[in-house]
């Protein structure tokens, strides 16, 4: 039942934000015929898939627009050094909301930490964004975020045709940079279109 939910949802998507995609493509891919072969079921799927990936570029672009996005991570580089594979997402993110951005890491190491799961927590003020389309369809996001425990530079590449990204954090009082790699969608405080929720700990003070 999920899994056809957002199929309608992803049809819905094509006919408002994705114009562009032919009737007849939507007809192949939404129609699916009692005798279909294996051959073809494959085809269609992959079509589904490509169109899924448009649609989610499609939306993180408007995400960035609108700045109400987060980026859940799926990786965490500390340094360079330290990799942290298959973090909590719901944890482990980057969140802008209008003007207001956080950066969160939970560790959940069985210590409290400075927010309460394991890690940190910090909130600041977004400014001096900057967006640009890259020759190969790549979408640069830059800005400044400064509060009382962060002071950064925050650089956010969303690669071409799906709506994954690099998010290269480099702090102006030091060295500890931190890179996290994860999908970036839509999201305000009522959570994505999926009802997906992303939960904060304590910020510093």
């Amino acid at each position: 039942m999920k899994n056809m939910m957002r199929i309608l949802i992803l049809i819905i998507l094509a006919a408002t934000v994705a114009p562009l995609v032919p009737a007849q493509e939507l007809t192949q891919i939404t129609n699916i015929p009692e005798n279909e072969t294996k051959e073809e079921r494959k085809a269609r799927e992959k079509r589904l898939e490509a169109l899924r990936d448009s649609i989610a570029f499609l939306e993180a672009n408007m995400a960035i627009d609108s700045s109400y996005f987060v980026i859940t991570a799926e990786r965490i580089s500390l340094d360079n050094k330290i990799n942290i594979m298959a973090p909590e997402q719901s944890t482990n993110f980057v969140l802008v909301q209008g003007n207001k951005a956080i950066v969160q890491l939970a560790f959940n190491n069985g210590f409290s930490g400075l927010n309460g799961l394991g890690g940190i927590t910090v909130e600041g003020t977004v400014n001096n964004r900057k967006k640009k389309i890259a020759k190969n369809g790549d979408i640069s996001y830059d800005f400044s975020v400064t509060g009382t425990a962060i002071s950064a530079q925050i650089y956010i590449t969303v690669y071409k045709n799906s709506n994954q990204t690099m998010v290269y954090i480099n702090p102006n009082f030091n060295s500890n940079t931190m890179t996290v790699y994860g999908p970036l969608i839509p999201y305000d405080q009522e959570g994505d279109r999926y009802g997906n929720k992303v939960f904060q700990g304590r910020s510093i003070p």
